[in-house]
């Protein structure tokens, strides 16, 4: 039922992004997720998890991020700030959208590669990122056994997180039209 809730803000995001079909796409799709992925992240940096996700959190990329902006010369985008989750369900909301992102990270992966972006070079974060494809499934499960869940809260704080994920998208395409005129 929460894939349903961020369904199209989802798709509107994938439909921004585009094919990553090439360097300056790809390059641009870092740029965006920079500063989402650095945003989010530090909205949860205080969060106190609650005891039923028994020591679950997500995976972390910013320093990866970080490593492979700096490794493609890239300066650090602006990084909206993102609110903290008020509740277990926000809560819940947000980690099912930023832990499930490890999933479209597969496909981004190997279109990076396709184009010369691998672990080694600029792709770091997507590395991290997919390492641990059992953490989503956790997730679920944890998501599953929530004692409180409130779909219209979790889902607003999950369409919430893909909007930021645009934005940030956003201010990228923005600050490249300034600088190219």
């Amino acid at each position: 039922m929460l894939r349903e809730h961020v369904h199209e803000a989802h798709e509107r995001l994938d439909f921004l992004i585009g094919p990553l079909a090439t360097a300056h796409d790809y390059e641009r799709y870092l740029r965006g997720t920079a500063a989402f992925r650095l945003a989010a992240e530090s909205a949860f940096e205080n969060v106190a998890y609650p005891g039923w996700l028994r020591g679950w959190r997500p995976v972390r990329t910013g320093h990866a991020l970080k490593k492979d902006l700096a490794t493609l010369r890239l300066a650090l985008p602006i990084v909206p700030v993102i609110t903290p989750p008020s509740g277990d369900s926000a809560l819940l909301g947000m980690l099912y959208t930023l832990e499930g992102s490890a999933l479209g990270a597969r496909i981004i992966a190997r279109r990076a590669a396709a184009i010369g972006y691998t672990e080694a070079h600029g792709a770091s974060h997507l590395a991290h990122q997919t390492a641990a494809p059992a953490n989503w499934k956790v997730f679920l499960e944890r998501l599953e056994d929530a004692p409180v869940f409130d779909l219209d809260e979790a889902g607003s704080a999950a369409s919430m997180l893909f909007r930021h994920a645009y934005d940030a998208v956003t201010l990228v395409d923005r600050a490249e039209d300034v600088l190219h005129g």
